[in-house]
């Protein structure tokens, strides 16, 4: 699947899960996008400026199964869960936060600090246990303000059944914030059918977008009933009003956008968006897929210190190896490109892997099982 259009930096690259391969057309788009129009268009700027955050929103709004306008661009993941936390409504007896104890960290520390509002973290167990909905029962109770849910966990690659959380939330009245970095891009996401109440991503990894172009999706619904702590001037309804006595809130998820967005790296992602969206992310995951089924096939069970059900897992996985020192100098030979998770082997696959790809890392790795 178009490995032409993506430079690596090996023969085998599997650290789609860390950062996405780059795109040959990255450079031009940020340059189109960003560069160029600060060159040549001198005061001007702005509306190419604009123009390319608007695009960076309708190309993301088809691979997250979302409309472009409850899109706010930022910077990273961490920004998107602290505006969240930061903006919903006070409604008693509701103090808790839960989440997992396989969250990526990130997530953990700015939801931390709701301990200063006076709420108290719930840390469901981690493990094989979260693919199962009823798993989550201690986020549907009454005393639950919010859930964060990864959709797919970076360290064990299981696949959180967000549509269904989302649901049982929704009829407890408890908040869902689904956090889709390991997801977008590889696996597919309706954030408009399964209406949680926020999401979060990043375009470093599956979406090949580089850092810096991230994002924060808010349901219309609950967007109106949020007051973000966060705010600039882009958050304000009318941004150009100019009157600093007068705050409004922008509808929707404009209001979590505070000041002038970073242009530069909306303007690259673009890049990735357009491979991704020329496939679909559903011929995309299906891809995926086939090439892990391909890789638990080969090696036993036991090798594996990650999810590997269909149906259950993300795009990667981590191999247990004996020595992973010796291991990991004998995959630098053959060109396979990875990086490491509690002392294994982790990998991932995604559109520009194929079945050669697969076979070396099994011939590289099994001396080493």
């Amino acid at each position: 699947m178009d490995q032409d259009k993506f430079y690596f930096p090996g023969k085998h690259y599997f650290l789609s899960h860390s950062v996405g391969a780059q795109p040959k057309t990255y450079e031009a788009r940020w340059r189109d996008g960003f560069t160029a129009p600060w060159r040549e268009a001198g005061g001007d700027v702005w509306g190419p400026w604009f123009d390319a955050a608007e695009g960076f929103k309708q190309g993301l709004a088809p691979i997250i199964g979302a409309d472009a306008e409850d899109i706010c661009p930022l910077a990273n993941v961490s920004e998107g869960v602290s505006r969240v936390l930061l903006s919903l409504p006070e409604r008693p007896g509701r103090r808790k936060i839960v989440l997992s104890e396989d969250d990526f960290p990130t997530v953990g520390f700015a939801l931390a600090q709701g301990r200063r509002l006076g709420y108290e973290l719930v840390f469901l167990p981690g493990g094989a246990r979260l693919a199962d909905p009823d798993a989550w029962a201690p986020a549907f109770e009454d005393d639950v303000q919010l859930v964060a849910v990864m959709q797919v966990f970076s360290n064990t690659a299981v696949r959180s059944p967000v549509a269904e959380i989302a649901r049982r939330a929704r009829e407890k009245g408890v908040y869902t914030l689904i956090d889709a970095a390991q997801a977008a891009g590889a696996v597919p996401l309706r954030l408009n059918d399964w209406a949680p109440d926020f999401a979060v991503g990043t375009s470093q990894k599956y979406l090949c977008g580089g850092t810096g172009a991230s994002y924060l999706w808010a349901r219309r619904e609950t967007a109106k009933d949020c007051a973000p702590l966060n705010v600039g001037w882009f958050s304000h309804v009318d941004p150009y009003a100019f009157d600093i006595r007068h705050f409004e809130y922008a509808d929707g998820a404009a209001r979590f956008t505070g000041g002038t967005p970073s242009f530069a790296p909306l303007a690259g992602a673009a890049a990735g968006q357009e491979i991704i969206n020329a496939h679909g992310v559903d011929a995309i995951f299906a891809h995926n897929q086939r090439l892990l089924s391909r890789l638990f096939a080969a090696l036993p069970q036991a090798a594996f210190l990650s999810m590997t059900a269909e149906g259950a897992r993300g795009s990667s996985a981590i191999i247990k190896v004996r020595d992973y020192e010796a291991a990991a100098a004998a995959l630098a030979r053959a060109g396979v490109i990875h990086d490491t998770r509690l002392g294994g082997v982790r990998v991932s696959v995604h559109l520009y892997n194929d079945e050669g790809d697969i076979d070396a890392l099994i011939e590289a790795i099994t001396p080493y099982l």
